[in-house]
């Protein structure tokens, strides 16, 4: 169980320490806010501070540029429970630097992650099982800590969380990951933001700047044992294959990887970009199964292949999380000849199969919905038409769309109606698919600091469980922009900027009344 400990600070003598050395560090950071537009004047930050060099670092550069940007900063940090006394003295160490600097800190406390376990005979075998646990470890640690952050988010109400990550994590992420084999989209490494909430604004500063700029300063900071271990895949990267790499091939590895990093990232987001557009005029659905026809698959080149069919998996799935580059290439190899009847089956039980003219993504229970919607004639999915209506019968549902002028609409739409919802028209293109929540789906609520989980959403609204199985979505490009009468998705929000509304109103195909909450 996670306990939270909030503490409000008086803004104290430290919360603007004068600037010294460090112009070089804080016009690098200054210019990475301005390149990726990462921060708006006046904005709630949420700090993210383990108490290590780069998190110290991070608060005390973003303390100091505060006053220019106009932030309100709450410092956050998890101790997981799988440090025993060390965790404890981190988190004591950065409320007590929080509080002499005047900002409020959110302390969670996780419990044990899991205690260590005892070293295993020597052998390869041994090893491997060990680096399997201490993996899955690091991603339950990582999982977590992210879920902190979001909901500690949620409840001071910030739009941003800055991150510490630097851009020697940036060189380590892009070596972590070609050794494992990833794709392209794996091989762009950290991105600056994520999902308009997520923050990473050292992202262009080395480590070795950011200790220096601490010495220099007088600012003190912990040291995690755990970063010393080499026995984590990272702390390898970090302690000997980069060191080689510097000495034996080239002086400025960090800076070429990480570089090579920022390439692939720009390129991959155009392909991405390409690829979202040939999978909305490409795919079908039909009872929660995305279909892609074969031929036109297999003529496009190979890097939009893997994204369109990536896309496809997502949009089953709900997330990409453990689906690899090895599950992309088994699931494209099925539209080779003779493969027809065959199928890849991936995490979490969804299977991509091959059928006459079609390459097929279906969830594990894609046979057992065919069957009941074929015996009772209901439809559980649909395409909605922009402008248009359909209706499902199976989720009670007539759902209708209009895009009107901005100027014709109430300046203030919220509150109006929970069986309406107002999306920037331009920012949702149609159709809209309509279909029941699906395992793993997310969205960014609207006013929320970044994406959840939608059946966690609901569980907090209290929606019983029966009802939450009947609520439909609206996806727009594989993107959730309305939980029906509850949520619309922030990114499609209207803004001042807006100028054409698509307005979504829902009508009960029978005579049930009921409010859901606020569909705007």
């Amino acid at each position: 169980m996670l306990r939270v400990i909030r503490v409000h600070a008086i803004r104290g003598k430290g919360a603007q320490e004068p600037a010294r050395t460090s112009m070089t560090i804080e016009a690098q950071v200054r210019a990475t806010i301005a390149r990726h537009d990462m921060l708006s004047p006046g904005e709630r930050v949420l700090v993210a501070v383990s108490g290590g060099p780069d998190s110290t670092a991070l608060l005390s550069i973003l303390a100091g540029l505060s006053g220019e940007f106009g932030l309100e900063l709450h410092v956050a940090h998890l101790d997981h429970g799988w440090r025993g006394p060390a965790g404890a003295r981190d988190a004591e160490f950065v409320r007590r630097m929080a509080l002499r600097m005047g900002l409020p800190v959110t302390v969670g406390h996780a419990g044990r992650l899991g205690r260590r376990a005892p070293e295993p005979p020597a052998g390869d075998a041994a090893k491997s099982r060990l680096a399997r646990r201490q993996s899955s470890r690091e991603a339950r640690a990582r999982e977590m800590r992210m879920q902190f952050l979001l909901d500690a988010a949620r409840d001071i109400g910030a739009g941003k969380i800055a991150l510490g990550h630097t851009r020697d994590d940036q060189a380590e992420s892009l070596l972590l990951r070609l050794l494992r084999g990833s794709g392209a989209r794996g091989l762009a490494g950290i991105f600056p933001v994520v999902d308009g909430t997520f923050i990473r604004p050292l992202i262009d500063v080395r480590r070795r700047d950011v200790v220096a700029y601490l010495k220099d300063r007088g600012v003190r900071y912990r040291i995690d044992a755990t970063n010393l271990d080499t026995k984590f895949t990272r702390n390898r990267i970090r302690r000997r294959l980069l060191p080689l790499l510097e000495k034996e091939f080239n002086p400025r590895a960090v800076e070429a990887l990480a570089h090579a990093a920022d390439i692939l990232r720009d390129e991959d987001a155009f392909l991405s970009g390409a690829a979202a557009t040939i999978h909305h005029t490409m795919m079908s659905t039909r009872a929660g199964a995305v279909h892609l026809p074969a031929r036109d698959l297999r003529n496009l080149p190979v890097a939009l292949r893997r994204r369109v069919l990536r896309q496809a998996i997502e949009a089953v799935r709900g997330t990409l999380r453990r689906v690899d580059l090895e599950h992309v290439e088994r699931s494209l190899r099925l539209l080779e000849p003779g493969r027809v009847g065959r199928a890849v089956t991936l995490p979490d039980g969804v299977t991509v199969t091959r059928r006459a003219g079609a390459l097929i993504v279906g969830p594990p229970d894609q046979h057992e919905t065919t069957r009941r919607d074929a015996g009772t004639g209901g439809c559980r999915e649909a395409l909605c038409p922009v402008p248009g209506e359909v209706a499902l019968d199976d989720l009670d549902l007539r759902l209708s769309a209009r895009v009107v002028p901005r100027g014709s609409l109430p300046l203030d739409l919220k509150g109006i109606d929970a069986g309406r919802a107002f999306l920037d028209a331009d920012l949702v293109p149609g159709p809209l698919l309509v279909r029941p929540r699906r395992p793993g789906d997310r969205f960014v609520p609207l006013g929320g600091p970044g994406t959840r989980k939608v059946k966690s959403f609901l569980i907090d609204l209290k929606v019983p469980a029966p009802d939450r199985a009947r609520i439909p979505l609206v996806v727009s490009r594989d993107r959730i922009a309305w939980v029906v009468g509850h949520r619309i998705d922030d990114r499609f929000k209207v803004t001042a900027a807006t100028r054409r509304v698509l307005v979504l109103e829902r009508t009960a195909r029978r005579d049930a009344g009921g409010t859901e909450g606020a569909g705007a």
